[in-house]
């Protein structure tokens, strides 16, 4: 039997990486506009589950990403990260940019940006539904 969570509203699937550099910091990534989650184990993470602060998927026994739709790439830094170098990174991760050539991650470190974590959480208010038949999961 496999459990589907659904989140019910829009861009509370998220996947995220963290790179740091000196005492700077990137958080950038994919918010899922739709999106579920699968897992054969039953959640029973939902009696101690805050909508506000979400869950990371890989503490929820055996879940992962299933059915994604409509991604946006987005990107945050913390307020140490000088606007020029700002700029520069945006178009590096936007795949803009004309002086470099890759995926962004690989420039990110090229340019010692050091990749720190990356996980996917799921926040908001959530429906879990038993899914028996998996290719009639929600689209």
């Amino acid at each position: 039997m496999l459990y589907q969570i659904i989140p019910l509203e829009i861009g509370s699937i998220v996947n995220r990486e963290i790179f740091h550099k000196d005492h700077m910091e990137i958080k950038c990534g994919l918010v899922w506009k739709l999106g579920s989650v699968l897992t054969k184990s039953k959640p029973n993470f939902i009696k101690d589950y805050d909508p506000k602060q979400g869950i990371c998927i890989s503490d929820i026994k055996g879940a992962y990403i299933s059915d994604i739709y409509s991604g946006e790439k987005v990107i945050y830094f913390s307020e140490t990260v000088h606007e020029a170098e700002q700029e520069e990174l945006i178009d590096i991760f936007y795949g803009i940019s004309r002086k470099f050539s890759g995926t962004y991650r690989d420039i990110f470190e090229d340019l010692g940006w050091n990749p720190v974590r990356s996980e996917s959480f799921i926040f908001g208010q959530l429906e879990i539904k038993e899914i028996t038949n998996p290719y009639l999961s929600y689209k």
